[in-house]
């Protein structure tokens, strides 16, 4: 667990630039989150509320609930606390812009992260993970397989995010852009975001091609509901994903378990970065537009990384 907490602290310091200064003006920062139902977006928030106590920032949590008209509420009441800053993860990178431009017309600062609007001018920074490249780590370790079979053709079935998700294309190139090349033969393509929804996509995979061999999902939700639903029927297909979880850490622990390979986030990281690039912003220092977190590839061939991740969660409740 320590080494997991120093890599986190190396990596924060690598994107930050400067402590702020003590004696400077408390800021109000209202940082908007999906929800808690799941450990991302929970590890989001600790991320959050750790950067606010460190840099002495007033944070003011609030809860978006995936619904567009609850997340435009949350920033009005926001500008009307007199918030100095605005943290998102806008739910429709159009649709959200609205309400973050009446926002930042009240000189209010927007920093967006998780996803990021199409107009550049609504927010100062962007901060997350490049959603192609983090499908793309995963990809370069089912590829390993895949050319490891000297030639002979290997079947694939995707379960990439619904049409709507703004992430769903990034990720869904960044992993056939990492199979190309390869002898793959795609099976079928279908849309979840869901644990049940990932057990009714993995079934209709199979349902096509019984004999499919390694399955790709795009986030946690339908990667936990596929290997679940491996796990029941007995298939043999090899499960690689986005997004860890304590769940799916226990799986790649898992002698019995098909999961391979999932591609992490690490939203604790997010989390705090954001907080922490919007108040340096805010206090006058440099940054650059687009703060990059780097992706975490967890394998079954590295069960010490994943147990270093099993413990770093459970501190989390600390």
């Amino acid at each position: 667990m320590k080494k997991m907490i120093v890599a986190l602290a190396a990596s924060i310091m690598t994107i930050a630039l400067a402590p702020a200064g003590e004696a400077q003006e408390r800021l109000k920062v209202g940082g908007i989150i999906y929800a808690r139902d799941s450990q991302y977006w929970q590890q989001v928030e600790r991320g959050m509320n750790d950067a606010a106590k460190k840099l002495g920032v007033d944070l003011q949590i609030g809860l978006n609930r995936r619904q567009l008209a609850t997340e435009g509420q949350l920033v009005e009441d926001f500008a009307t606390r007199g918030v100095n800053i605005i943290v998102m993860p806008p739910l429709d990178t159009q649709a959200s812009a609205a309400a973050a431009q009446r926002a930042k017309s009240r000189n209010i600062m927007i920093v967006d992260y998780d996803t990021r609007f199409v107009d550049d001018s609504i927010s100062s920074h962007t901060v997350g993970v490049d959603s192609r490249q983090l499908a793309g780590e995963v990809g370069k370790q089912m590829r390993k397989l895949i050319d490891a079979k000297s030639g002979a053709a290997t079947t694939v079935g995707l379960i990439t995010l619904p049409p709507t998700n703004p992430n769903m294309q990034a990720r869904r190139s960044g992993v056939v852009s990492a199979l190309e090349g390869g002898n793959v033969t795609y099976v079928a393509e279908v849309a979840a975001a869901t644990p049940e929804q990932g057990a009714n996509a993995f079934e209709n995979i199979l349902q096509r091609n019984p004999a499919t061999e390694m399955i790709w999902v795009s986030n946690s939700g339908a990667l936990s509901g596929a290997a679940a639903a491996a796990r029941r029927s007995n298939a043999k297909a090899k499960l690689y994903g986005i997004d860890m979880s304590q769940e799916l850490a226990q799986m790649l622990l898992d002698p019995s378990s098909t999961l391979q390979a999932v591609s992490d986030q690490q939203p604790y990281m997010i989390g705090y970065t954001a907080v922490e690039t919007a108040a340096k912003s805010f206090r006058g220092e440099k940054l650059p537009r687009q703060i990059n977190v780097p992706a975490r590839l967890y394998t079954r061939d590295d069960p010490k990384s994943v147990n270093e991740y099993l413990d770093f969660v459970k501190s989390l409740s600390n």
